[in-house]
Protein backbone atom coordinates (compact mmCIF):
# COMPACT_ATOMS: atom_id res chain seq x y z
CA UNK A 1 0.00 0.00 0.00
CA UNK A 2 1.34 3.40 -1.00
CA UNK A 3 0.30 6.78 0.37
CA UNK A 4 -2.08 7.07 -2.61
CA UNK A 5 -3.91 3.75 -2.17
CA UNK A 6 -6.61 2.25 0.02
CA UNK A 7 -6.60 -1.44 0.90
CA UNK A 8 -10.02 -3.14 0.99
CA UNK A 9 -11.48 -6.33 2.46
CA UNK A 10 -15.13 -7.40 2.30
CA UNK A 11 -17.32 -9.94 4.12
CA UNK A 12 -21.01 -10.61 3.55
CA UNK A 13 -23.83 -11.95 5.67
CA UNK A 14 -25.76 -15.15 4.98
CA UNK A 15 -28.82 -16.18 6.99
CA UNK A 16 -27.59 -14.24 10.04
CA UNK A 17 -28.45 -15.88 13.34
CA UNK A 18 -30.33 -18.76 11.73
CA UNK A 19 -30.31 -22.27 13.16
CA UNK A 20 -29.29 -23.78 9.81
CA UNK A 21 -25.69 -22.95 10.73
CA UNK A 22 -25.78 -25.85 13.19
CA UNK A 23 -26.56 -28.21 10.29
CA UNK A 24 -23.41 -27.61 8.26
CA UNK A 25 -21.28 -25.06 6.42
CA UNK A 26 -22.51 -22.67 3.74
CA UNK A 27 -20.46 -20.32 1.59
CA UNK A 28 -21.11 -16.59 1.74
CA UNK A 29 -20.16 -14.42 -1.24
CA UNK A 30 -17.35 -12.65 0.62
CA UNK A 31 -15.30 -13.86 3.59
CA UNK A 32 -12.61 -11.33 4.50
CA UNK A 33 -11.99 -11.25 0.78
CA UNK A 34 -9.28 -8.81 -0.36
CA UNK A 35 -10.31 -6.45 -3.15
CA UNK A 36 -8.25 -4.37 -5.59
CA UNK A 37 -6.73 -1.28 -3.99
CA UNK A 38 -8.61 1.96 -4.43
CA UNK A 39 -7.03 5.28 -5.42
CA UNK A 40 -6.76 8.20 -3.01
CA UNK A 41 -7.38 11.21 -5.20
CA UNK A 42 -8.02 14.93 -5.03
CA UNK A 43 -11.57 15.79 -3.96
CA UNK A 44 -14.22 16.04 -6.65
CA UNK A 45 -18.00 16.45 -6.69
CA UNK A 46 -20.03 13.28 -6.20
CA UNK A 47 -23.65 12.29 -5.69
CA UNK A 48 -22.63 9.20 -3.71
CA UNK A 49 -23.14 8.98 0.03
CA UNK A 50 -20.26 10.88 1.65
CA UNK A 51 -18.45 9.86 4.82
CA UNK A 52 -16.31 12.64 6.29
CA UNK A 53 -13.39 11.39 8.41
CA UNK A 54 -11.54 13.82 10.72
CA UNK A 55 -8.47 12.07 12.19
CA UNK A 56 -7.53 15.10 14.27
CA UNK A 57 -10.72 14.59 16.35
CA UNK A 58 -9.95 11.61 18.55
CA UNK A 59 -12.09 9.80 21.08
CA UNK A 60 -11.53 6.69 23.22
CA UNK A 61 -8.52 4.39 22.95
CA UNK A 62 -9.12 0.74 22.10
CA UNK A 63 -8.12 -2.06 24.45
CA UNK A 64 -9.12 -4.78 22.04
CA UNK A 65 -11.67 -7.02 20.36
CA UNK A 66 -12.21 -10.69 21.05
CA UNK A 67 -14.37 -13.46 22.42
CA UNK A 68 -14.76 -15.75 25.43
CA UNK A 69 -13.03 -18.91 26.55
CA UNK A 70 -15.90 -20.19 28.66
CA UNK A 71 -15.93 -23.90 29.51
CA UNK A 72 -18.35 -24.87 26.71
CA UNK A 73 -15.88 -23.70 24.07
CA UNK A 74 -12.94 -25.33 25.83
CA UNK A 75 -14.91 -28.58 26.33
CA UNK A 76 -15.45 -28.72 22.58
CA UNK A 77 -11.85 -27.80 21.79
CA UNK A 78 -10.65 -30.58 24.11
CA UNK A 79 -12.39 -33.17 21.91
CA UNK A 80 -10.15 -32.19 18.99
CA UNK A 81 -6.66 -33.40 18.21
CA UNK A 82 -3.77 -31.10 19.07
CA UNK A 83 -3.31 -29.95 15.49
CA UNK A 84 -6.90 -28.80 15.18
CA UNK A 85 -6.75 -27.04 18.54
CA UNK A 86 -3.64 -25.16 17.43
CA UNK A 87 -5.25 -24.30 14.10
CA UNK A 88 -8.32 -22.79 15.78
CA UNK A 89 -6.18 -20.75 18.17
CA UNK A 90 -4.21 -19.44 15.20
CA UNK A 91 -7.40 -18.60 13.31
CA UNK A 92 -8.68 -16.64 16.29
CA UNK A 93 -5.49 -14.73 17.12
CA UNK A 94 -3.25 -14.38 14.05
CA UNK A 95 -3.59 -11.12 12.11
CA UNK A 96 -2.41 -12.58 8.82
CA UNK A 97 -4.02 -16.03 8.62
CA UNK A 98 -6.76 -15.42 11.22
CA UNK A 99 -8.89 -12.57 12.54
CA UNK A 100 -6.53 -11.05 15.11
CA UNK A 101 -8.45 -11.31 18.38
CA UNK A 102 -6.38 -9.93 21.26
CA UNK A 103 -8.89 -9.76 24.14
CA UNK A 104 -10.42 -12.86 25.76
CA UNK A 105 -12.93 -13.22 28.58
CA UNK A 106 -12.40 -15.98 31.15
CA UNK A 107 -14.83 -17.14 33.81
CA UNK A 108 -13.96 -17.32 37.51
CA UNK A 109 -15.42 -20.73 38.29
CA UNK A 110 -18.40 -21.98 36.35
CA UNK A 111 -20.80 -20.09 34.09
CA UNK A 112 -24.01 -21.16 32.38
CA UNK A 113 -22.08 -22.19 29.28
CA UNK A 114 -20.44 -25.32 30.60
CA UNK A 115 -20.70 -29.06 30.00
CA UNK A 116 -19.87 -29.79 33.65
CA UNK A 117 -21.72 -29.61 36.97
CA UNK A 118 -21.60 -26.06 38.32
CA UNK A 119 -18.58 -25.37 40.55
CA UNK A 120 -16.46 -22.72 42.24
CA UNK A 121 -12.96 -22.87 43.67
CA UNK A 122 -14.19 -23.42 47.23
CA UNK A 123 -17.17 -25.79 47.26
CA UNK A 124 -18.04 -27.12 50.73
CA UNK A 125 -20.62 -29.35 52.33
CA UNK A 126 -23.76 -27.67 53.61
CA UNK A 127 -23.10 -25.90 56.90
CA UNK A 128 -19.35 -25.62 56.40
CA UNK A 129 -17.40 -22.36 56.01
CA UNK A 130 -13.84 -21.48 55.02
CA UNK A 131 -13.26 -17.77 55.51
CA UNK A 132 -9.47 -18.20 55.30
CA UNK A 133 -9.74 -20.10 51.99
CA UNK A 134 -7.73 -23.07 53.24
CA UNK A 135 -9.56 -25.36 50.79
CA UNK A 136 -9.35 -22.98 47.83
CA UNK A 137 -8.24 -24.69 44.59
CA UNK A 138 -8.45 -24.09 40.85
CA UNK A 139 -7.66 -27.76 40.13
CA UNK A 140 -10.94 -28.17 38.23
CA UNK A 141 -9.82 -25.51 35.79
CA UNK A 142 -6.73 -27.63 35.15
CA UNK A 143 -8.66 -30.90 34.92
CA UNK A 144 -11.18 -29.37 32.49
CA UNK A 145 -8.36 -28.19 30.18
CA UNK A 146 -9.08 -24.50 30.81
CA UNK A 147 -5.62 -23.61 32.13
CA UNK A 148 -3.75 -25.66 29.46
CA UNK A 149 -5.86 -24.15 26.66
CA UNK A 150 -5.28 -20.59 27.85
CA UNK A 151 -1.56 -21.32 28.18
CA UNK A 152 -1.55 -22.68 24.63
CA UNK A 153 -3.24 -19.52 23.38
CA UNK A 154 -0.73 -17.33 25.20
CA UNK A 155 2.14 -19.27 23.69
CA UNK A 156 0.73 -18.65 20.22
CA UNK A 157 -0.20 -15.00 20.90
CA UNK A 158 1.90 -13.62 23.79
CA UNK A 159 0.30 -10.15 23.66
CA UNK A 160 -3.17 -11.49 24.41
CA UNK A 161 -5.09 -9.64 27.15
CA UNK A 162 -7.42 -11.51 29.52
CA UNK A 163 -10.18 -10.28 31.77
CA UNK A 164 -12.24 -12.48 34.07
CA UNK A 165 -15.81 -12.51 35.39
CA UNK A 166 -17.48 -14.51 38.19
CA UNK A 167 -21.04 -15.86 37.86
CA UNK A 168 -21.45 -16.74 41.55
CA UNK A 169 -19.56 -16.76 44.84
CA UNK A 170 -19.21 -20.16 46.53
CA UNK A 171 -22.61 -21.40 47.72
CA UNK A 172 -21.66 -21.28 51.40
CA UNK A 173 -21.29 -17.50 51.13
CA UNK A 174 -24.81 -17.02 49.74
CA UNK A 175 -28.18 -16.43 51.33
CA UNK A 176 -29.77 -19.51 49.76
CA UNK A 177 -26.78 -21.88 49.99
CA UNK A 178 -26.82 -22.41 46.19
CA UNK A 179 -24.82 -21.27 43.17
CA UNK A 180 -28.17 -20.55 41.50
CA UNK A 181 -29.96 -17.34 42.45
CA UNK A 182 -29.50 -15.79 45.90
CA UNK A 183 -27.14 -13.05 47.03
CA UNK A 184 -24.00 -12.62 49.11
CA UNK A 185 -24.69 -12.96 52.83
CA UNK A 186 -24.66 -9.76 54.84
CA UNK A 187 -21.65 -8.86 56.92
CA UNK A 188 -18.11 -7.63 56.41
CA UNK A 189 -16.72 -11.12 56.97
CA UNK A 190 -18.44 -12.35 53.78
CA UNK A 191 -17.38 -9.32 51.75
CA UNK A 192 -13.78 -9.79 52.88
CA UNK A 193 -13.90 -13.55 52.29
CA UNK A 194 -15.17 -13.05 48.74
CA UNK A 195 -12.49 -10.44 48.06
CA UNK A 196 -9.89 -12.90 49.33
CA UNK A 197 -11.37 -15.63 47.11
CA UNK A 198 -11.18 -13.46 43.97
CA UNK A 199 -7.67 -12.26 44.79
CA UNK A 200 -6.54 -15.88 45.18
CA UNK A 201 -8.19 -16.82 41.87
CA UNK A 202 -6.29 -14.08 40.03
CA UNK A 203 -3.07 -15.09 41.78
CA UNK A 204 -3.59 -18.77 40.93
CA UNK A 205 -3.91 -17.94 37.23
CA UNK A 206 -0.82 -15.75 37.41
CA UNK A 207 1.08 -18.62 38.99
CA UNK A 208 0.27 -20.60 35.84
CA UNK A 209 1.67 -17.82 33.68
CA UNK A 210 -1.71 -16.26 32.84
CA UNK A 211 -1.89 -12.55 33.75
CA UNK A 212 -5.39 -11.16 34.32
CA UNK A 213 -5.56 -7.55 33.16
CA UNK A 214 -8.94 -6.84 34.71
CA UNK A 215 -11.94 -8.47 36.34
CA UNK A 216 -15.60 -7.62 36.69
CA UNK A 217 -17.10 -7.89 40.17
CA UNK A 218 -20.17 -9.95 39.22
CA UNK A 219 -21.62 -11.07 35.92
CA UNK A 220 -25.08 -9.54 35.52
CA UNK A 221 -25.56 -8.52 39.17
CA UNK A 222 -29.26 -7.72 38.74
CA UNK A 223 -30.11 -11.22 37.50
CA UNK A 224 -31.18 -14.18 39.63
CA UNK A 225 -31.79 -17.24 37.49
CA UNK A 226 -31.51 -21.04 37.51
CA UNK A 227 -27.82 -21.16 36.68
CA UNK A 228 -24.90 -19.62 38.59
CA UNK A 229 -25.96 -16.07 39.42
CA UNK A 230 -25.91 -13.68 42.36
CA UNK A 231 -27.93 -10.55 42.98
CA UNK A 232 -25.63 -7.75 44.13
CA UNK A 233 -26.73 -4.21 44.93
CA UNK A 234 -24.61 -1.19 44.00
CA UNK A 235 -23.82 -0.63 47.68
CA UNK A 236 -22.59 -4.19 48.09
CA UNK A 237 -20.58 -4.05 44.88
CA UNK A 238 -18.87 -0.89 46.08
CA UNK A 239 -18.00 -2.62 49.39
CA UNK A 240 -16.60 -5.57 47.46
CA UNK A 241 -14.58 -3.31 45.14
CA UNK A 242 -13.04 -1.52 48.14
CA UNK A 243 -12.20 -4.82 49.84
CA UNK A 244 -10.79 -6.31 46.65
CA UNK A 245 -8.65 -3.27 45.93
CA UNK A 246 -7.27 -3.57 49.46
CA UNK A 247 -6.48 -7.26 48.81
CA UNK A 248 -4.77 -6.46 45.52
CA UNK A 249 -2.66 -3.67 46.97
CA UNK A 250 -1.59 -5.80 49.93
CA UNK A 251 -0.29 -8.42 47.50
CA UNK A 252 1.24 -6.09 44.91
CA UNK A 253 -1.34 -6.91 42.23
CA UNK A 254 -2.24 -4.59 39.34
CA UNK A 255 -5.47 -6.23 38.09
CA UNK A 256 -8.05 -3.57 37.25
CA UNK A 257 -11.61 -3.55 38.60
CA UNK A 258 -14.57 -3.04 36.26
CA UNK A 259 -18.00 -2.57 37.80
CA UNK A 260 -21.57 -3.41 36.73
CA UNK A 261 -21.22 -5.94 33.82
CA UNK A 262 -24.90 -5.78 32.89
CA UNK A 263 -27.36 -4.10 30.51
CA UNK A 264 -27.48 -0.45 29.43
CA UNK A 265 -31.04 -0.05 30.67
CA UNK A 266 -29.95 -0.28 34.33
CA UNK A 267 -26.49 1.25 33.99
CA UNK A 268 -27.19 4.74 35.35
CA UNK A 269 -29.04 3.56 38.45
CA UNK A 270 -26.32 1.03 39.23
CA UNK A 271 -23.13 2.89 38.37
CA UNK A 272 -23.84 6.40 39.66
CA UNK A 273 -24.16 5.47 43.37
CA UNK A 274 -20.75 3.79 43.19
CA UNK A 275 -18.89 6.48 41.25
CA UNK A 276 -20.55 9.40 43.00
CA UNK A 277 -19.07 8.02 46.22
CA UNK A 278 -15.46 9.17 46.60
CA UNK A 279 -14.25 5.85 48.00
CA UNK A 280 -15.99 3.93 45.21
CA UNK A 281 -14.67 6.18 42.47
CA UNK A 282 -11.11 5.82 43.77
CA UNK A 283 -11.07 2.00 43.50
CA UNK A 284 -12.94 1.53 40.19
CA UNK A 285 -10.96 1.42 36.93
CA UNK A 286 -13.69 0.93 34.34
CA UNK A 287 -17.31 0.21 33.46
CA UNK A 288 -18.45 -3.09 31.93
CA UNK A 289 -21.70 -3.28 29.97
CA UNK A 290 -23.77 -5.89 28.15
CA UNK A 291 -26.12 -5.15 25.27
CA UNK A 292 -29.31 -7.13 25.74
CA UNK A 293 -31.62 -4.30 26.82
CA UNK A 294 -31.50 -0.52 26.72
CA UNK A 295 -30.20 2.31 24.56
CA UNK A 296 -26.53 2.52 23.65
CA UNK A 297 -26.75 6.30 24.11
CA UNK A 298 -26.44 5.53 27.84
CA UNK A 299 -22.78 4.70 27.18
CA UNK A 300 -22.11 8.20 25.85
CA UNK A 301 -23.91 9.69 28.84
CA UNK A 302 -21.76 7.64 31.21
CA UNK A 303 -18.62 8.76 29.38
CA UNK A 304 -19.67 12.39 29.77
CA UNK A 305 -20.41 11.86 33.45
CA UNK A 306 -17.28 9.84 34.28
CA UNK A 307 -14.74 10.52 31.51
CA UNK A 308 -11.87 8.94 33.46
CA UNK A 309 -13.61 5.51 33.57
CA UNK A 310 -13.26 3.62 30.25
CA UNK A 311 -16.27 1.66 29.03
CA UNK A 312 -16.01 -1.98 27.92
CA UNK A 313 -18.66 -3.96 26.05
CA UNK A 314 -17.97 -7.29 27.75
CA UNK A 315 -20.74 -9.51 26.37
CA UNK A 316 -22.99 -9.79 23.35
CA UNK A 317 -23.51 -12.00 20.31
CA UNK A 318 -24.32 -10.19 17.06
CA UNK A 319 -25.08 -11.47 13.56
CA UNK A 320 -24.94 -10.14 10.04
CA UNK A 321 -24.69 -6.58 8.84
CA UNK A 322 -27.10 -5.43 11.57
CA UNK A 323 -24.62 -6.89 14.06
CA UNK A 324 -21.69 -5.17 12.37
CA UNK A 325 -23.59 -1.89 12.62
CA UNK A 326 -24.36 -2.59 16.28
CA UNK A 327 -20.63 -2.96 16.87
CA UNK A 328 -20.02 0.36 15.11
CA UNK A 329 -22.52 1.91 17.49
CA UNK A 330 -20.71 0.43 20.52
CA UNK A 331 -17.54 2.18 19.44
CA UNK A 332 -19.33 5.38 18.47
CA UNK A 333 -20.71 5.42 22.03
CA UNK A 334 -17.24 5.13 23.63
CA UNK A 335 -16.76 1.39 24.06
CA UNK A 336 -13.03 0.63 24.27
CA UNK A 337 -13.56 -3.06 23.59
CA UNK A 338 -15.97 -5.70 22.36
CA UNK A 339 -16.19 -9.35 23.38
CA UNK A 340 -18.41 -11.96 21.79
CA UNK A 341 -19.99 -14.49 24.16
CA UNK A 342 -19.30 -18.20 23.41
CA UNK A 343 -16.87 -19.08 20.65
CA UNK A 344 -17.83 -22.64 19.66
CA UNK A 345 -20.94 -24.74 20.15
CA UNK A 346 -21.37 -28.11 18.49
CA UNK A 347 -23.91 -29.08 15.85
CA UNK A 348 -26.31 -30.27 18.56
CA UNK A 349 -26.13 -26.74 20.06
CA UNK A 350 -24.04 -28.10 22.91
CA UNK A 351 -22.98 -28.35 25.47
CA UNK A 352 -24.40 -25.63 27.72
CA UNK A 353 -26.80 -25.04 30.61
CA UNK A 354 -28.24 -21.69 29.58
CA UNK A 355 -32.04 -21.51 29.98
CA UNK A 356 -32.67 -20.65 26.30
CA UNK A 357 -31.57 -21.80 22.85
CA UNK A 358 -28.38 -20.04 21.70
CA UNK A 359 -27.87 -18.65 18.24
CA UNK A 360 -25.01 -19.88 16.07
CA UNK A 361 -21.46 -19.20 17.23
CA UNK A 362 -18.60 -18.07 15.01
CA UNK A 363 -17.27 -21.65 14.99
CA UNK A 364 -19.50 -24.75 14.97
CA UNK A 365 -18.13 -28.23 15.72
CA UNK A 366 -19.55 -31.37 14.13
CA UNK A 367 -20.88 -33.26 17.19
CA UNK A 368 -20.40 -36.66 15.53
CA UNK A 369 -16.93 -35.87 14.13
CA UNK A 370 -15.25 -33.47 16.59
CA UNK A 371 -12.21 -32.67 14.45
CA UNK A 372 -14.54 -31.27 11.80
CA UNK A 373 -15.82 -27.73 12.22
CA UNK A 374 -16.98 -24.80 10.14
CA UNK A 375 -16.95 -21.02 10.36
CA UNK A 376 -20.08 -18.95 10.21
CA UNK A 377 -20.08 -15.51 8.55
CA UNK A 378 -19.79 -13.98 12.02
CA UNK A 379 -16.18 -15.18 12.19
CA UNK A 380 -15.41 -12.97 9.21
CA UNK A 381 -17.69 -10.15 10.37
CA UNK A 382 -15.69 -9.88 13.59
CA UNK A 383 -12.49 -10.13 11.61
CA UNK A 384 -13.48 -7.02 9.62
CA UNK A 385 -12.89 -5.18 12.90
CA UNK A 386 -10.38 -7.23 14.88
CA UNK A 387 -7.81 -7.86 12.16
CA UNK A 388 -7.44 -4.19 11.31
CA UNK A 389 -8.24 -2.11 14.41
CA UNK A 390 -5.11 -2.52 16.50
CA UNK A 391 -4.85 -2.37 20.31
CA UNK A 392 -4.06 1.21 21.23
CA UNK A 393 -5.97 2.65 18.25
CA UNK A 394 -8.12 5.70 18.81
CA UNK A 395 -11.57 6.12 17.39
CA UNK A 396 -11.69 9.23 15.20
CA UNK A 397 -14.52 11.48 14.09
CA UNK A 398 -16.58 10.30 11.12
CA UNK A 399 -20.08 11.06 9.91
CA UNK A 400 -22.27 8.03 10.62
CA UNK A 401 -24.23 7.75 7.38
CA UNK A 402 -27.61 6.01 7.43
CA UNK A 403 -29.11 2.52 7.46
CA UNK A 404 -30.61 3.29 4.03
CA UNK A 405 -27.15 3.70 2.51
CA UNK A 406 -24.03 2.87 4.54
CA UNK A 407 -22.92 3.35 8.14
CA UNK A 408 -19.42 3.31 9.56
CA UNK A 409 -16.93 3.86 12.35
CA UNK A 410 -13.31 4.98 11.91
CA UNK A 411 -10.04 4.61 13.82
CA UNK A 412 -6.40 5.68 13.74
CA UNK A 413 -3.99 2.85 14.51
CA UNK A 414 -0.80 3.36 16.54
CA UNK A 415 1.23 3.27 13.30
CA UNK A 416 -0.84 6.14 11.92
CA UNK A 417 -2.90 4.14 9.43
CA UNK A 418 -6.57 5.02 9.21
CA UNK A 419 -9.24 2.31 9.28
CA UNK A 420 -12.90 2.70 8.35
CA UNK A 421 -15.35 -0.17 8.79
CA UNK A 422 -18.32 0.49 6.50
CA UNK A 423 -21.59 -1.45 6.65
CA UNK A 424 -24.26 -1.89 3.98
CA UNK A 425 -27.48 -3.27 5.51
CA UNK A 426 -29.51 -2.79 2.33
CA UNK A 427 -30.43 -5.24 -0.44
CA UNK A 428 -28.61 -3.19 -3.07
CA UNK A 429 -24.97 -2.31 -3.63
CA UNK A 430 -24.13 1.13 -2.27
CA UNK A 431 -21.67 3.60 -3.79
CA UNK A 432 -20.01 5.97 -1.34
CA UNK A 433 -16.99 8.19 -0.97
CA UNK A 434 -14.73 9.00 1.97
CA UNK A 435 -13.40 12.56 2.34
CA UNK A 436 -10.39 12.90 4.64
CA UNK A 437 -7.63 15.48 5.01
CA UNK A 438 -7.86 16.87 1.50
CA UNK A 439 -8.17 13.48 -0.22
CA UNK A 440 -11.02 11.19 -1.16
CA UNK A 441 -11.66 7.67 -2.36
CA UNK A 442 -14.69 6.22 -4.10
CA UNK A 443 -16.02 2.74 -3.33
CA UNK A 444 -18.98 0.46 -3.97
CA UNK A 445 -20.03 -1.92 -1.20
CA UNK A 446 -22.07 -5.00 -2.20
CA UNK A 447 -25.50 -5.62 -0.71
CA UNK A 448 -25.56 -6.99 2.86
CA UNK A 449 -21.80 -6.63 3.23
CA UNK A 450 -19.13 -5.13 5.49
CA UNK A 451 -16.04 -3.47 4.09
CA UNK A 452 -12.83 -2.47 5.86
CA UNK A 453 -10.77 0.30 4.25
CA UNK A 454 -7.18 1.04 5.35
CA UNK A 455 -5.09 3.99 4.17
CA UNK A 456 -2.23 6.23 5.26
CA UNK A 457 -2.97 9.85 5.97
Amino acid sequence: MTNHEVEVWISSELDPGRGRWFEGPHAADYALSPQPNLALTSPAPSTATTIIVKPEHTYQQMLGIGTSLEETTIHNLAKMDKEQQAAIIQQLTDRESGIGFNLFRLTIGTSDFTAEPFYTYNDLEEGETDFEMKRFSIQKDIDLHIIPTVQQLLEAAPDTVFFASPWSPPAWMKTNGSLKRGSLKEGAEYTEALARYYRMAIQAYEQHGIPIYAMTLQNEPLLEIDYPSCHMTPARQKELAVALRREFEAHGMKTKLWIFDHNCIDAWDYISPILNDEEGRDVVDGLALHDYEGSLAIMSELHAAYPDKPIYLTERAVWGTAGADRMAQYFRNYASSYNAWVTMLDSRIGTHQWVGTPGPTMLVQDASEPDRYWRTPEYYLLGQYARFVRPGAFRVESTYGSEDTVTNVAFRNPDGDLVAVVINQTDEEQPFRVLCEGKQFMAVLPARAIGTYVWRS
